[in-house]
Order: structure tokens, then C-alpha cells, then sequence
């Protein structure tokens, strides 16, 4: 019996990112998994209860869990806590509905599939329960594992915003104003592409942050498979962003780079069962666009033939 799947998303996102994504992976499950009394792992009662989704399609019974944080914009440290209660209680349900393919709960593992700051969540995780993580497989989407360079100015626009303000007020002259609406509009365009500039979340995906720090001198557990789904694009504007970040291929957000594990962000990379994937997609984009990639991450094409 395949392993369920919880899925996780990224900074400002919710479980919507997987509305595509998601039904395609159940599909896979269905023949496995379909039963009257456990239709859902999952306790909670909808789309957005802050803690567990039921399926998009209540025609697919599934295999998914569909996580959504409570704060959007904490830190991926601060998320830990809430990954632990979804995983505990997937496997519970596992337990209960499907106790006989089992000789303990012990053997009930989970695949966690992360999109962006979801996966450092997941990394988070790993490295607080290195002995009993109860993980088959972790599948991370453009993962900023070193970080995002462009994070480093996220207080241009709240200093444009108020600095244009101040700056108008000293010199009784309208002009300066135009420097707020440059920070407004700067601020508008990242609230809308998910990203709340002066928060926790940031702060730790900024290269080199203390966070990013610890967890790349934590080894990591080495009895579960890693993968990374990397993505490029040189669609515009994204393109422009990966250039002005000085990236030799990126997805417009993360670099390359960043989005792979290796021994500067894992000190015992060489030690971990590690592959990747790649697709070309802008960085909001990815959770859809990886579909076919994380299920052939999850094996679910080779179950599906035999």
C-alpha cells in the first residue's frame, strides 16, 4: 500500500495552490486507498480550517491531505508544530481505517510534497525528529534552500514609502511623493504575488539568515528519498528578475542553485538518497505545472502500469 500524501504549500499561499495538482495525484491512489467508512485521512472540515483539507473533487476518494497554515508569513521554524499534528494525525487515520495491512503504527509512513518555503518547513521537521520522522519521501518544488537574494531589499519599499512622506513634509514639495507610490505600488505587486515583505517567513529565506544557517549545519535524516523539482523560466518578466538577481537560471523568485539540496546547504549531502527533476514554469506557477513530475517522484506511474 502506497504511502498517503500531504501536501505543503509556500509563503502566503494556502491549499488552493494544489486545486490542479492534487485530484491528479488521487487518481493514483483511488484503487488503494477507496473505502466506505475512510473516504478522507483528514479531520478537518474544509478548504482554508487552518490545519487539514478535505479532497478538491468529492468525487475522487483520496489518499491527500492538503495543509493550511494558520500564518501565512511565520517563519518556516514556526510552522514545525503544525506539519508534526498533520503527519501524527494522517497516520492515525491511516491506523484506523487500515489496521490489518499493518503490524504496528510504526510502519505508517507519509510522502510530503513542499512547494518553495513549504519545503524548508519539511526540512525543519526532519531535522527536529532525525530518528522518528516517519517520512517515505520528501518531493520539494524550487525549495530556496540558500536563500532568495531578493528578499535582502524587502525594506525598499516601506523606506520609499515613508521616506517620500517625510520628505514632503520637510520640503513642503509634492514631488517626493512620487517615491511613495513607487513603494506602494512595489509593496501591491508583492502582496499579490504572495509575498509580505516585512514578516517572519522573509526574514528566514533571506541568504545567509540565521535560519537558513542552523539548518544547513543539521544533518539531515538519511533513510528516506529526497527530491528536488527545479524550475526555470525566460518568460517575462521573470526573466528580467532572474537576471537583475544575477542568476544564471532561475524560476524569477529562486535560483537554480538555491532550489537544489547539495553540500552547502546539507553538511551530509553525499550521504542522502537524492535525485531531481526538472520543469519550466515562473515561480506561482509551479505547483500545477509540476504535476506530472511529482507523480513520477512518488512512483505513482510505475504502481499505476502494474
Amino acid at each position: 500500500m502506497p504511502s498517503p500524501v500531504i501536501f505543503v504549500h509556500g509563503i502566503g499561499d494556502s491549499s488552493v495552490a494544489w486545486k490542479n495538482t492534487g485530484p491528479a495525484v488521487s487518481a493514483y491512489y483511488s484503487k488503494y486507498y477507496k473505502t466506505a467508512d475512510h473516504p478522507y485521512f483528514v479531520a478537518g472540515s474544509g478548504i482554508g480550517d487552518g490545519r487539514f483539507d478535505r479532497n478538491f473533487d468529492d468525487n475522487i476518494r483520496n489518499s491527500c491531505v492538503y495543509v493550511t497554515f494558520l500564518d501565512h508569513f511565520a517563519s518556516p521554524e514556526a510552522l514545525v508544530g503544525q506539519l508534526e499534528d498533520v503527519i501524527e494525525d494522517t497516520r492515525s487515520e491511516v491506523w484506523s481505517a487500515f489496521r490489518s495491512s499493518f503490524g504496528s503504527k510504526s510502519e505508517i509512513k507519509v510522502n510530503l510534497v513542499c512547494h518553495s518555503m513549504g519545503g524548508l518547513v519539511a526540512r525543519a521537521y526532519l531535522a527536529r525528529h532525525e530518528q522518528e520522522h516517519h517520512i517515505e519521501k520528501l518531493v520539494m518544488i524550487a525549495t530556496p534552500n540558500l536563500g532568495s537574494p531578493g528578499l535582502l531589499a524587502n525594506w525598499v519599499p516601506a523606506g520609499l514609502m515613508f521616506g517620500g512622506i517625510g520628505l514632503t513634509i520637510v520640503t513642503a514639495n509634492p514631488v517626493p511623493l512620487g517615491l511613495t507610490i513607487i513603494g506602494l505600488g512595489w509593496d501591491i505587486v508583492s502582496q499579490a504575488r504572495g509575498v509580505k515583505l516585512l514578516s517572519p517567513a522573509v526574514e528566514a529565506m533571506k541568504p545567509d539568515s540565521g535560519f537558513l544557517r542552523d539548518l544547513s549545519q543539521t544533518p539531515m535524516p538519511t533513510d528516506l528519498e529526497y527530491v528536488s523539482i527545479i524550475s526555470t523560466t525566460e518568460a517575462f518578466p521573470h526573466v528580467v528578475a532572474n537576471r537583475t538577481l544575477g542568476y544564471d537560471a532561475g524560476d524569477g523568485a529562486i535560483s537554480v542553485d538555491s532550489q537544489k539540496l547539495s553540500g552547502e546547504s546539507v553538511p551530509n549531502f553525499k550521504d542522502l538518497n537524492y535525485r531531481e527533476y526538472y520543469i519550466e514554469a515562473p515561480h506561482y506557477e509551479e505547483p500545477d505545472k509540476a504535476k506530472d513530475k511529482i507523480i513520477e517522484a512518488l512512483g505513482l506511474t510505475s504502481r499505476a502500469r502494474n
